[in-house]
């Protein structure tokens, strides 16, 4: 399995994911990943309902996606793993499941989250995620559509 992208949006399957990086990255399967929403029957229809139709959609916990894809059980496909925090991807590197980068999109505002530029608000929780995760090595970018220039996220945060 190729994991062309993977990719922190709290929007999860929306416009740009759909109109940009599955496009630009050639995606064939959109890999969600959520403790909370893989046993959610509502959101999980939602969420296939936004996917694009050429687009295979899987919605799995954290452990589940880390076991699948150290297995290599989607071997062949263009994958895209989503998450709307950087928690279960950081879930996953503590499994030992190896992510080389991950970009960052937008992160909602919440009462108590900081302001860091544009449409990124973290949480005192998602600093701390973001500094393990750049512990364990994983490259950490900001970067809205593939068109703009990334930023290094694990610079921003080691600021905060």
């Amino acid at each position: 399995m190729a994991i062309v992208e993977v990719r922190i949006d709290d929007r999860l399957i929306h416009g740009q994911v759909c109109g940009y990086w599955v496009p630009h990255h050639s995606v064939e399967k959109i890999v969600v990943i959520d403790d909370k929403i893989a046993k959610d029957e509502m959101r999980k229809t939602a969420l296939k309902f936004g996917c694009p139709a050429k687009v295979k959609l899987s919605i799995l916990d954290a452990l589940t996606a880390s076991d699948k894809l150290k297995r290599n059980l989607d071997k062949g496909s263009r994958v895209m793993l989503l998450a709307a925090g950087p928690e279960p991807l950081l879930k996953m590197v503590e499994d030992g499941y190896r992510i080389e980068q991950i970009t960052v999109g937008n992160l909602s505002g919440k009462p108590g989250y900081q302001h860091v530029k544009k449409t990124l608000y973290l949480s005192d929780a998602d600093v701390e995620n973001f500094k393990r995760l750049a512990d364990q090595g994983v490259k950490l970018k900001v970067q809205m559509v593939p068109d703009d220039v990334p930023e290094d996220l694990a610079e921003i945060v080691r600021k905060l």
